[in-house]
């Protein structure tokens, strides 16, 4: 019996040291077997600045003008946990308050913000745009994210940018020019003039995300003429983009809905886990495709959303290098 015990408690030990070092191992199994498109977090400066969730109005100075822009915060903002920022721009004649408010952006778990254009001939627009100003807004942006990521704990691996109309000439703007600050952007119904992408290097591989109707009597798909300026359909406007990361082709995919006819176009084969898409609405208008409110003339669906659309597009593409330091 002695004998017996002696080898059941060797055998209880043997199987004891064999679950410890399994235990021990599965941190570094699990570590490898995460994503690698999965980026790490990185900090802004103000992570740890006691700040209050909600919606509101805040005021910066650029190149010696006060600009303004909306805010929203979510109600689960914590000073220690970087969250993703997506600033959204207005088309021409709007502002922050209402780009905000037929969007429906501020639902979703990121900080959003949400800046006016200055106006010209009682209008606001933006640069990128035959009608724009002239004030630097590429300068007001990059000022806004300055104090933005001083005063919010922001994830800088996850700084996204969005716009309609002449917002999304701006966010033309802003890839051509401020490409660094961003990890991805996204255009939907977007007014691309000449001086939206001109003296673009289109140097390095950038996600892009474009949303149009074939419908849209504003800024044809095809592309057209407005304001005495000719202007490309939205694939010619998209194209240097996949080149920029070396996609080969393009390939379709019907993704509509409940008959919905929206067409996915992706590039293939990009470099760096860059992805160029256009999704192509049936019919739709100069609109935001699910909006929760009017934002533009013509067909608008409710049965494809251009929110939902782009924050997946958004999710799929953190930095995966250092930004602006």
């Amino acid at each position: 019996m002695h004998s017996t015990t002696k080898r059941i408690l060797s055998i209880g030990l043997t199987l004891a040291l064999l679950l410890s070092l399994a235990l021990a191992l599965t941190p570094r199994l699990t570590a490898a077997a995460t994503p690698p498109n999965q980026a790490d977090s990185r900090s802004s400066p103000g992570c740890g600045v006691e700040q209050k969730p909600g919606n509101d109005q805040g005021t910066i100075t650029s190149a010696g003008e006060d600009r303004t822009y909306r805010i929203n915060i979510p109600r689960d903002y914590d000073i220690t946990s970087p969250m993703p920022l997506i600033l959204g721009f207005h088309g021409r004649g709007s502002d922050g308050a209402e780009f905000q408010n037929y969007t429906g952006l501020p639902e979703l778990p990121a900080i959003t913000v949400f800046p006016d254009g200055i106006a010209e001939d009682g209008k606001r627009s933006w640069q990128g745009a035959p009608y724009a100003s002239g004030a630097d807004d590429v300068r007001f942006v990059a000022d806004l994210l300055d104090s933005l990521e001083d005063d919010l704990c922001i994830d800088l691996n996850r700084v996204f940018a969005t716009g309609k109309s002449n917002g999304g000439g701006m966010v033309s703007v802003l890839a051509c020019q401020l490409r660094d600050r961003f990890s991805a952007f996204a255009t939907i119904a977007g007014a691309y003039y000449p001086q939206s992408f001109d003296g673009c290097d289109y140097s390095e591989p950038t996600p892009m995300l474009a949303i149009h109707g074939t419908g849209d009597a504003t800024m044809h798909y095809e592309g057209g003429e407005r304001q005495g300026e000719t202007y490309p359909s939205v694939r010619t406007w998209l194209e240097p983009w996949a080149e920029a990361a070396d996609c080969t082709g393009s390939k379709d995919r019907k993704v509509g809905k409940r008959g919905e006819k929206v067409v996915r176009t992706k590039w293939q084969n990009c470099r760096d886990g860059v992805d160029v898409e256009l999704y192509s609405v049936a019919d739709g208008g100069h609109v935001w495709p699910g909006e929760t409110m009017y934002s533009g003339g013509g067909y608008v669906t409710q049965d494809f959303s251009a929110t939902d659309t782009l924050w997946e597009f958004f999710k799929d593409h953190p930095r995966a290098e250092p930004a602006h330091e």
